[in-house]
């Protein structure tokens, strides 16, 4: 669910994971790490929402090709434009989350 569309009084008992969220043990995130590893961001604006839009990628089956990563990301804006560098990250992301 894209938390600007989802008010916070409709999510009731359900859990939200958050950026914040995403590491486990004060260890980051496979994804949050290919970021890093990918120079994936500039600015950092988008960052949180480009990340946890990444990581639904990958868990909804949509990350099997460039262009699927492509179609999946869409909806997340990068002023900076560091696109290729996003598709990248979610590649080595992909791999990394399967092995762990």
């Amino acid at each position: 669910m894209l938390a600007c569309l989802q008010l916070a009084a409709d999510v009731g008992d359900r859990p939200v994971v958050t950026i914040e969220g995403l590491a486990e043990s004060g260890t980051i995130h496979p994804m949050q790490q290919a970021f890093l590893d990918e120079d994936a961001f500039q600015c950092g604006y988008c960052t949180p929402g480009q990340i946890m839009s990444a990581v639904a990628c990958i868990a909804e089956g949509h990350a099997d090709t460039d262009d699927a990563i492509r179609e999946a990301m869409s909806g997340n804006l990068c002023r900076c434009a560091v696109y290729p560098n996003i598709v990248a990250a979610v590649r080595q992301a992909k791999l990394a989350m399967a092995e762990g």
